[in-house]
């Protein structure tokens, strides 16, 4: 699971990179660029939430074990 969400990750990163130069350049039109700029913000969120969440869950057992 940890491989997919740094794929997504970095998928997202990527979206949102080439939707901001898509829009500074006009390679497509506005409401495209949105939604993939929105697309990758979805994305990086989501890793940003697992990883945390898995941090989270890692430290509650390490306090159950004290």
């Amino acid at each position: 699971m940890r491989t997919v969400t740094i794929c997504g990750g970095i998928t997202g990163i990527a979206l949102a990179v080439f939707a901001y130069f898509s829009e500074l350049n006009d390679w497509m039109s506005t409401e495209a660029s949105l939604a993939l700029g929105f697309a990758g913000y979805v994305l990086i969120i989501t890793a940003i939430a697992y990883f945390l969440l898995s941090w989270l869950y890692r430290g509650s057992k390490e306090l159950e074990a004290l």
